[in-house]
């Protein structure tokens, strides 16, 4: 997130309008602070994902503004996607894809060039964006699905392979324990054996 936050400022840096470095200072910092503070102190939180999810959506946002909706710049929201995904939480990608969305949606009515580059928008550019958008975000939430599923598989018979290890050193135990009484007892009988021999030969 810092990373992109400096790219941001660089970015602005280039732009003709006055607006964009304090937007892209301000800003990208206000999205970037949070989601580092969670991260370095709740780092396995669900809200912290969640957080993360949201800020790196708003950071594509703010590239995609800063671009003047740039078509390359639109690749940055694939790319968080992906990145995204390797929380291997359907429910964070559904919030990231929300803001997309919303994102789009918004600033492609009230504010088309800064997200498409254009003053006006044809109907279905909005819907083929959210296509595209949809188009990389279902097959990656159906390989979260699949691989926590092979993880809780997994998972599972790793479990019962301890509890079958666990049963086996149990048996062992046992039958060591039985043949340590087995043992005494058997010394005991021929202790007890030793003795009558004696007495005999008395």
């Amino acid at each position: 997130m810092p990373a992109q936050w400096i790219f941001a400022i660089i970015m602005s840096l280039r732009s003709s309008s006055h607006i964009h470095l304090p937007a892209a200072f301000a800003l990208g910092g206000a999205i970037t602070s949070l989601p580092v503070y969670l991260t370095l102190k709740q780092p396995g939180k669900q809200l912290t994902r969640h957080i993360v999810a949201v800020a790196q959506m708003l950071m594509s946002a703010l590239l995609i503004h800063l671009t003047g909706g740039s078509i390359g710049t639109h690749f940055h929201v694939f790319g968080s996607l992906a990145i995204l995904a390797f929380y291997r939480d359907r429910s964070v990608l559904l919030t990231a894809l929300l803001i997309v969305i919303t994102d789009h949606g918004m600033r492609g009515v009230f504010a088309p060039e800064s997200m498409y580059g254009v003053a006006h928008i044809p109907p279905l550019l909005l819907l083929e964006h959210v296509g595209w958008i949809m188009f990389e975000t279902i097959p990656l939430i159906y390989l979260i699905s699949q691989s926590r599923g092979e993880m809780h598989e997994n998972a599972h018979r790793q479990a019962e392979l301890e509890a079958m290890n666990l049963a086996i050193e149990a048996k062992v135990h046992e039958r060591t324990l039985q043949l340590r009484q087995a043992n005494a007892r058997a010394a005991a009988d021929r202790e007890a054996a030793k003795e009558m021999e004696l007495l005999k030969d008395r």
